[in-house]
This record gives C-alpha cells, sequence and structure tokens, in this order.
C-alpha cells in the first residue's frame, strides 16, 4: 500500500487498520489474507503497528462500557463487540474514524492469530535426544540441550530456532514454505532434510535432500543449498562459506556418534556438552586447534578420553566439570 522506505509511525498505524478492516469484511477473500502477509512481511515496524492496532482492539474491547456512554445508541448495521476476557487497559490516542472502522471488527486479532498458528517450544536437556511429528508431517530430531518454537500457519510454517542442533524433514507444501529464524540467518524450503547447528555465534546448515534457500534476516539475496552443501555463518559476518560436504556426516548425532572434519576442539566440545550431562569445558588456548575422527557418543568419560587421547591433551575434574587442557 505504502512506498516502504517512506513509512512512517502514522501512516503505518493507519495502513494496519485499514488491512484489520480489509480482511474483516464480509468480501473478503484468501488473496486479501495472502496480499496481508506479503505487507507484513515487509518490515519490523509494519508486523509492530498490525500488532498494536490488535491490541488497540481488545483495548476498545475493555472499554466499551465506557465508550458506549459517550456514543450514540449503535444503529441495527453496527456489529456490538463479542464476550471475551478484557484485556489491560493502555493509554492510546486513536482517531474518530480509525476507532470507528476498528469498532466493527469481530474476532479480527483471533482471527489473525489463527491464521498464523499457535506457537509450540519444544526443548531438550542435555544428553536428551527427542522426535517430533508435526501435524503437517514434518519430522524433526532435537539435540540435547537444544530449544526450538514452531507455529504451523495457514501461509507460512515457521520455526525460531535457539542454542540448538536439529534435524529436519519437512513435507512437502508448496503454499506453504517452511522457514527457521537461527541467529542473523533465515533457511526457506518447501520440503527437504537437512541438519541445522546454531552455536553462541554460528550457524551451520547442511542439505542431505531437495534444495534449501538461506539468508539474511535483512533480506538480503538467498543463497541455494543443494544436496551435498553446507553453509556456515559466522553471526555478524557479511558473507557466508558455502563448501562440499558428506552430508550424513551431519546427521551422525542422530546415530549416537560425532563426526569431526577438521572441526575446532571448542566446537567438538560445543557438541559433546549437548549430548551429555557433566559439564566438559576446554582451555582457551587449545580451543582453535582442529581434530578430524569420528567419537562414539555412548559414554562421555570414554567420548572424551578419546578426543584427549587425539589432541594431546590432558582431562582434570573441577567442580562438577571436566576440564580439557
Amino acid at each position: 500500500m505504502s512506498d516502504q522506505g517512506l513509512e512512517t509511525k502514522e501512516g503505518l498505524r493507519d495502513e494496519a487498520v485499514a488491512w484489520l478492516v480489509r480482511v474483516q469484511s464480509d468480501a473478503a477473500t484468501a488473496e486479501d489474507w495472502a496480499a496481508l502477509s506479503d505487507w507484513l512481511e515487509g518490515s519490523e515496524a509494519r508486523l509492530a503497528a498490525f500488532e498494536e492496532a490488535e491490541l488497540i482492539v481488545a483495548d476498545l474491547d475493555a472499554r466499551k462500557a465506557e465508550l458506549a456512554e459517550r456514543l450514540p445508541p449503535p444503529q441495527p448495521n453496527v456489529v456490538s463487540f463479542p464476550k471475551r476476557t478484557p484485556a489491560p487497559a493502555r493509554r492510546v490516542w486513536i482517531g474518530g474514524a480509525i476507532a470507528a472502522s476498528l469498532a466493527v471488527l469481530v474476532g479480527g486479532p483471533a482471527l489473525w492469530t489463527a491464521s498464523q498458528g499457535q506457537s509450540v517450544t519444544y526443548e531438550t536437556r542435555p544428553g536428551e535426544t527427542r522426535r517430533i511429528a508435526l501435524a503437517d508431517g514434518t519430522r524433526i530430531t532435537l539435540d540435547g540441550g537444544s530449544k526450538l518454537s514452531v507455529r504451523l500457519g495457514w501461509r507460512k510454517r515457521q520455526v525460531e530456532m535457539g542454542l540448538a542442533q536439529a534435524s529436519f524433514d519437512v513435507a512437502k507444501d508448496p503454499s506453504r514454505p517452511f522457514v527457521i529464524g537461527v541467529g542473523d540467518q533465515r533457511v526457506r524450503v518447501v520440503g527437504t532434510e537437512f541438519n541445522i547447528r546454531h552455536d553462541d555465534k554460528s550457524v551451520r546448515v547442511t542439505v542431505r535432500r531437495g534444495v534449501v534457500e538461506v539468508a539474511q534476516r535483512d533480506g538480503q539475496s538467498p543463497v541455494r543449498l543443494t544436496v551435498g552443501q553446507e553453509l556456515r555463518h559466522e553471526e555478524g559476518a557479511a558473507r557466508s562459506e558455502v563448501r562440499r560436504v558428506a552430508p550424513d556426516g551431519a546427521f551422525a548425532w542422530t546415530q549416537g556418534q560425532l563426526v569431526a572434519d577438521n572441526e575446532t576442539l571448542g566446537d567438538i566440545v560445543a557438541d559433546l556438552n549437548r549430548r551429555f550431562t557433566t559439564p566438559i569445558r576446554i582451555a582457551p588456548q587449545v580451543a582453535g586447534r582442529r581434530f578430524s575422527g569420528v567419537i562414539a557418543l555412548e559414554d562421555q568419560d570414554a567420548a572424551v578420553r578419546v578426543l584427549a587421547g587425539y589432541a594431546g591433551l590432558t582431562v582434570d575434574r573441577e567442580n562438577g566439570e571436566m576440564v580439557l587442557r
């Protein structure tokens, strides 16, 4: 509706109200909802304005008795507000024309929330893995010490990953792309199998089947990954590294193994800490050393001994931790 580069807070507020009125009219179509989704994806400011408009609706609803005393009796063609739990009152200025438009919306916020899907959070403790079957047929395997949230909306399936590792086998649905927010990256797919690892400041995406698009959240042109490609990104960096790999190595953790291909000891320890309950710490002066090999993940003491033996390190127990130095 507006030129994104010229958007103002007041203009976005009015546009958000117009969108609410448009999608809740009797003449609203699926195309209207699709257009609203496109508009919201244009900027974070648009989404914030729309959410504020929804809060205004709830505020008007909560204050309907007070407002009714100041307004003429409603005409027969005015729809009254449905009964629902009052929302906390907020001090929000709103023009008369906008208030009149919002006052005829029935169930707008609830319907919009339903269209986006309910957010469900999945979390695992260190040493725990979890297999998740989503309602759309997608299968997720979540590594230990990981957390992610899922929304299955009408137009888009959305995942937000915290510090986590997970493998995805996404059910194909061209009408509903599968979008994952991870660090400062956005991963977009239709139907494929891939693994994502998100550590403190790094994101790694490995594709085993299909095609995956990865882009900065700020909308930069995406990188397309195909079978056997892996993207590595350091958060805040302008560019990412894409390389050829044997993709099964990235999924080995789901079978109880850690496969390292010239990985830093710091990254390997981060992986081990997802698998085991006793924290492992590595001395900073050796964390940058690299290691290639396979480590079984059945027993923590054995896994740490293998790593220490290959890298020529000692293992000490201090304050409930295993320390490599």
